[in-house]
């Protein structure tokens, strides 16, 4: 199955939570804290790659690893894995408004994050000790130092979030191979005890947890690189032709709407010289009304350089097939009948009527060259791909 638009929500891993630990050991009964902070969480990364051809894997949500917990000993918890997904060259990135679902989870942490560093779900251990202690007049709590220094903090990374969300938003187009762009950066991970270790305080019992990772919602829209594009009613020969000419094996039968999704081959010179060419499905009057397969397709022919056009001269009305199909590609994308075009005159094997269209077809199309050819017998085909090759490197 071809997809070539998806929309998912990306979310980064959440960080590690930190660690509240003393060292231990022989003829030593009160060591100092050692707890380990908790790993970042994973990002989310999206790398460009020939391997892939359609974004049928791409889940409705993605996330990133959890950063590992600290641990004693001061060992600090390990970044989690970002998670690294393949889409096809030629896929752009587009960030959207998160859906209401993603947004209304948003608001309930943002919500509690207003008092998140004076809530006990914000830290790993509650110095239940001192909750429990009555303090004496001028005694400090350390707990309440801790929590002043985590809202400090708090009140910055939300400026900065504030800040980011005015910021221009992420829109790239992964043309080249291993091309990355990171989508949603993980959540930090949280402090173990000796970070909040102080010249009075020598043995905080308290760390906190991981913070989460950013959410956002992107849409990916598959286009094809290809140096050409074929551009052809149904039945006109499309898969025959580029069969003919390139090294690609498309399906091929009798019937209409045979290609259901665009098909990319690769036509071989003898000087090594390659060029590409992409084999879009079938357009028919009204597909820009979604008549049809539509014209989402269309997507596929905006990166290529050259337009070609078959037209199948076994029909009664050659001429009007062509006027039809730069009508529904000047629908689509206006000025996209402007590129440098080419039209093959396919099926000129058909004695009875190709001779007679052929000649009518070149007396109204004066602008663009005409090539007869016949991609069943494989006819005039090396005549139409020096032309190509010419019209590329032009």
């Amino acid at each position: 199955q071809f997809i070539d638009l998806v929309r998912f929500v990306a979310k980064g891993g959440d960080g590690g939570d930190g660690c509240v630990s003393f060292h231990r050991e022989k003829y030593l009964a009160k060591g100092p804290p050692n707890g380990g902070n908790g790993g970042r969480g994973g990002s989310v990364v999206l790398e460009a790659s020939a391997d892939e051809t359609t974004l049928r894997h791409m889940g409705r949500v993605c996330t990133g690893k959890r950063g590992q917990n600290g641990m004693g000993g001061g060992r600090h918890g390990t970044m989690g894995a970002d998670l690294v997904i393949k889409v096809p060259i030629g896929t752009l990135v587009r960030e959207r408004p998160l859906p209401a679902w993603v947004q209304a989870e948003k608001e309930d942490d943002e919500d509690g994050d207003e008092g998140e560093s004076m809530s006990k779900d914000r830290w790993v251990y509650f110095p239940r000790e001192e909750e429990a202690r009555d303090l004496k007049p001028g005694q400090v709590s350390y707990f309440k130092q801790a929590q002043r220094m985590m809202e400090q903090e708090d009140r910055y990374l939300r400026w900065k979030a504030r800040q980011e969300m005015h910021s221009a938003p992420i829109e790239v187009d992964l043309l080249e191979p291993g091309q990355q762009v990171v989508l949603c950066r993980g959540g930090q991970g949280g402090y173990g005890n000796p970070h909040f270790m102080t010249t009075e305080n020598r043995s905080p019992k308290f760390a906190t947890k991981g913070r989460k990772g950013e959410t956002r919602s992107f849409e990916l829209e598959l286009r094809t690189i290809a140096d050409i594009g074929l551009v052809g009613m149904p039945n006109a020969g499309k898969s025959s032709l580029l069969g003919a000419i390139s090294n690609a094996h498309p399906k091929m039968a009798d019937y209409p709407f045979t290609t259901l999704h665009p098909f990319v081959g690769t036509v071989d010179y003898a000087d090594t010289f390659q060029l590409t060419v992409a084999d879009i499905p079938g357009l028919i009057k009204g597909a820009h009304e979604n008549i049809g397969l539509g014209h989402a397709f269309l997507r596929h022919v905006e990166r290529a350089k050259i337009l070609i056009y078959v037209i199948d001269l076994s029909g009664p009305a050659p001429w009007d097939d062509l006027e039809t199909l730069k009508n529904e590609l000047e629908a689509y994308r206006p000025g996209l009948t402007e590129r440098t075009s080419l039209i093959v005159a396919n099926k000129a094997d058909q004695v009875k009527s190709a001779k007679v269209n052929l000649a009518k077809l070149q007396a109204l199309v004066r602008d663009i060259p005409i090539v007869p050819v016949s991609a069943r017998y494989e006819k005039n085909i090396l005549k139409l791909t020096s032309m190509m090759r010419v019209l590329v490197e032009e």
